[in-house]
């Protein structure tokens, strides 16, 4: 008998759906009729007790189940997805820092052609690491100097060399510019690397003088360039040589 209670128990959730045959349906029947037990047990079916009943009865408890499941993968697609985007980010961070520190792009900016014609590897080197922030705070006294000369329209060549040494060749003599009225310009620190008494300033400028006319006088655009730099006995930096692929 308990044998038999136990199939049919476990027959009762589909007998309560409707979703056994006849010969089997027709036995349960009979069953229960004899077992107070099971009779007990369908009831609980009925009363939702071991068989969740919402709405529509089994289907619907099984539709439940599978919106639950479509939820619970949904918040796993989303958590799964911020941590690619997360991912993402971190990475986009670590090259914009590798690349604020290395700037490999330079090599480019200056021309893969001047490479050993021009410039050597070393020099080249020197262009795509930006140096320590010590030596580019120093370097800055270097870049008012050649700032002032690219400022300078009011002076002969003689005068120029006097007040700036080599970075003369940036400000605009009266020599042969007698009408200039005013300098634009833009210069920017591309990488210091300054040792006890030499070191070395990679720059990039653009030059525009103007006439009293608006006219431009003369000009240069996205020049890299190469200054070589030696300590005075004063401890100032002085520009020594000045390299600039022709």
């Amino acid at each position: 008998m308990k044998n038999e209670c136990s199939v049919v128990r476990d027959i009762l959730p589909l007998y309560l759906e409707n979703m056994v045959s006849g010969e089997t349906e027709a036995a349960v029947k009979e069953h229960l009729k004899n077992c107070p037990e099971c009779t007990a047990e369908l009831e609980a079916l009925k009363a939702g007790t071991k068989v969740e009943k919402v709405g529509g009865g089994l289907q619907d408890s099984l539709e439940t189940e599978v919106m639950k499941s479509m939820k619970a993968a949904r918040r796993k697609l989303r958590r799964q997805a911020y941590r690619v985007a997360a991912v993402i980010a971190g990475l986009f961070i670590i090259v914009c820092i590798l690349l604020h520190f290395f700037p490999v792009y330079r090599f480019f900016e200056i021309g893969p052609m001047a490479m050993g014609s021009y410039y050597s590897g070393g020099q080249i080197a020197k262009a795509i690491f930006i140096g320590s922030a010590s030596d580019r705070r120093e370097a800055q006294a270097v870049l008012r100097l050649a700032d002032q000369a690219f400022h300078d329209v009011r002076h002969t060549s003689v005068e120029n060399e006097e007040r700036y040494g080599l970075l003369a060749r940036y400000a605009t003599d009266t020599d042969s510019y007698g009408d200039t009225a005013y300098n634009e310009h833009s210069l920017e620190l591309w990488s210091a690397h300054l040792g006890q008494d030499e070191g070395y300033i990679w720059v990039c400028y653009s030059s525009e003088t103007f006439n009293h006319d608006g006219s431009i006088a003369c000009g240069s655009w996205n020049i890299p360039s190469l200054w070589k730099v030696e300590r005075s006995d004063s401890g100032e930096w002085i520009v020594v040589q000045i390299r600039e692929h022709p």
